[in-house]
């Protein structure tokens, strides 16, 4: 009797603990894993901060997969779903255009106190229809180094570098040279009076293309052409940095993941930003906020609460994004107001000093293709022309004409 009763509380007791072992979460259950993509710039970097990053989000795992590169990230997260895509994506400000369009990148509501902590235009660069689609990181922009062998101080107009460069032709290979092609070759542009389009008011103004404006025609012809009609290679943007690495060109159009390849070299340089036609005008480069994204696959995976938590408590502070910053080779300008103003690295330093004269990278805009082709391939089509010989009145007007369908369309919203 007394043995049966004993039987019967173990039974229930083993019961009862059973039960309580389903119930409380085991210090030893298994963590959902909040999974990351980005580049071979900043996927590397984030590797470095994966236990950095964990302490904000207590309960999930945090897993980056890094890319090779830029190309094959948006090959992926174009080919991304449910089963196989991330819940935190790292990019420009295009992903948030087209992941706002497609469904696949999730609007966010963000504090007072996180808006505060970066420009207005940090938020605006990442914002379709007034939602903000990620948290800023960094700028994707360039600024002018000059070989200080050449230059003691920086020049002070684009006649001066020209007339540099004809002086010393024999020994030089380009007066300047873009690292990153047509993107890279756009404060030469708005330097020597074009660009994409204009602004009234401070704003853009689509309806007008200035890429064939008059002082843009006239300047191309005193500056980038020779006697023969072609090219006179006083610029480059199509693997002319070679040249400037070897000491064959004065000037160069850079951004911060150029840097290091720099470094190695000899050159000695200095910053600044690329003078206009007259003293005291700049060129404007383009200037794109990058962003890191919540996907609408965190939903699907249940991790979005703890992916939110990770865009709030590290990304989006100043602490994450200095560590951020620094895990990375070449560092860039921070977007976060008090973190880039702690930045200690003197080739950010220098990018963010010159990218005061940039101006928004919108992607809509220039990644319209309604008049046949995108801003980038009209650009590169109309400068490959050009330098072979065609007339530049009217190659440039024949670009005008796509790039006016184009921002017409994009402006439509």
């Amino acid at each position: 009797m007394n043995k049966k009763r004993i039987g019967v509380v173990g039974a229930i007791a083993a019961a009862a603990l059973a039960v309580s072992a389903l119930a409380v979460p085991s210090a030893f259950a298994a963590k959902k894993s909040i999974v990351i993509w980005a580049d071979e710039t900043k996927g590397p970097a984030l590797l470095k901060l994966v236990k950095d990053m964990g302490k904000s989000v207590p309960g999930y795992t945090v897993d980056v997969k890094s890319f090779a590169s830029y190309t094959a990230l948006q090959d992926a997260w174009d080919k991304a779903t449910s089963a196989t895509g991330p819940d935190l994506l790292l990019g420009d400000g295009a992903f948030a255009t087209k992941g706002a369009k497609a469904g696949n990148i999730q609007s966010l509501i963000i504090s007072s106190a996180t808006r505060q902590a970066f420009s207005k235009g940090a938020f605006e660069a990442l914002s379709v229809n007034g939602r903000i689609y990620g948290i800023p990181t960094d700028v994707d922009t360039t600024a002018m180094i000059y070989n200080t062998a050449m230059f003691a101080t920086a020049p002070k107009t684009i006649g001066d570098i020209y007339d540099y460069y004809i002086k010393n032709k024999a020994t030089l290979t380009n007066g300047v040279c873009s690292f990153n092609g047509s993107w890279g070759a756009q404060p030469m542009l708005t330097a020597l009076g074009g660009g994409a389009w204009g602004y009234k008011n401070g704003k853009p103004d689509f309806t007008d293309v200035v890429f064939n404006s008059a002082a843009f025609k006239a300047n191309v012809a005193k500056y980038l052409i020779g006697a023969d009609g072609k090219t006179n290679n006083f610029f480059s943007y199509d693997g002319c940095d070679t040249a400037f690495k070897a000491g064959k060109t004065p000037i160069a159009l850079v951004g911060a993941w150029n840097m290091s390849s720099i470094e190695a070299t000899s050159v000695k340089f200095a910053w600044g930003a690329l003078p206009g036609t007259t003293a005291g005008t700049f060129g404007k480069q383009w200037g794109g906020v990058s962003g890191v994204y919540l996907t609408s696959y965190a939903t699907t995976h249940g991790v979005k609460t703890g992916a939110n938590q990770l865009l709030n408590k590290f990304f989006a502070t100043e602490a994450g994004q200095l560590s951020f910053n620094e895990a990375q080779k070449d560092q860039r300008p921070l977007a976060h107001i008090t973190a880039a103003a702690k930045t200690k690295d003197k080739n950010a330093a220098g990018i963010g000093a010159a990218s005061v004269n940039s101006i928004g990278q919108i992607n809509g805009a220039l990644g319209n293709k309604t008049g046949g082709s995108d801003w980038y391939a009209v650009l590169g089509d109309a400068m490959t022309d050009i330098f072979a010989g065609k007339d530049v009145s009217t190659t440039l007007d024949k670009g005008a004409a796509v790039l006016k369908q184009n921002f017409a369309n994009h402006a439509k919203g």
